[in-house]
């Protein structure tokens, strides 16, 4: 069943979903036209201008051996979703159409710059639900015990076999959280819009995040970043 229109901020949106789906959840489309249309609008007071010329969501009843895949994929302007999925979900693949498909990772060790600013998107979205504060959520990722395989991996460069663990994703958004705090509100946006906008259709690195945060800030950032991404150990002080 599909679903088209534009979002409150005037993008172009089409929403499409499974049959089979509507079967148990009558009012899917609807939930994914509505929360797409508000997360891309809202993600564009965060991010800057939404990237593309549409936005929307493809849910498939997606299934492997007859059980659901359980996972979802950014996919340029319209992510595809195996079912029905929460409203955090669909702001986390949102972001990612500013980063991962408009800016994406020069390789794969900085894989971080994809699902860490898209799980901080997570942050920000329950944040303006009123569900959970920006700080609860930090906390409870940071929450993990100093003990944890967790906190081992090296965010900004990651192995293959733990490229897309948890702490890429987690510890990448507590990063922002972190750098957030450290160089105040004004500044953080400014380099997360500047990130966006410099970047636009190309690629990017860590190392340029770090120099664009430093020279928006004025700070030095290396310890900083030093400690968040590349020091296999739970950061204390930063």
């Amino acid at each position: 069943m599909f679903k088209s229109g534009t979002t409150p901020g005037g993008v172009a949106e089409t929403v499409a979903v499974d049959p089979v789906l509507l079967a148990g959840q009558p009012n899917a489309v609807d939930f994914f036209f509505d929360t797409s249309a508000q997360a891309t609008d809202y993600l564009a007071t965060q991010f800057g201008p939404y990237p593309f010329a549409s936005t929307g969501a493809i849910a498939d009843n997606a299934t492997y051996q007859g059980r659901p895949l359980g996972f979802s994929l950014e996919t340029q302007t319209r992510p595809v979703y195996s079912a029905v999925r929460s409203s955090t979900t669909i702001a986390h693949e949102l972001a990612h159409q500013w980063f991962g498909d408009s800016v994406s990772v020069a390789d794969w060790r900085h894989i971080w710059l994809n699902e860490g600013f898209a799980s901080y998107a997570e942050y920000l979205w329950l944040d303006h639900l009123g569900t959970r504060t920006l700080q609860r959520s930090f906390d409870l990722d940071y929450g993990r015990a100093a003990t944890s395989s967790f906190w081992r991996v090296v965010v900004a460069d990651p192995q293959r076999d733990t490229m897309f663990a948890q702490a890429v994703y987690r510890r990448g958004a507590m990063t922002l959280h972190a750098l957030r705090g450290k160089v105040g509100d004004d500044a953080f946006f400014a380099i997360l819009r500047t990130w966006a906008a410099e970047h636009r259709f190309g690629h990017g690195t860590t190392e340029q995040f770090i120099a664009l945060s430093e020279r928006v800030s004025g700070l030095d950032l290396g310890p900083f970043f030093q400690t968040w991404l590349y020091t296999p150990a739970k950061p204390t002080s930063w």
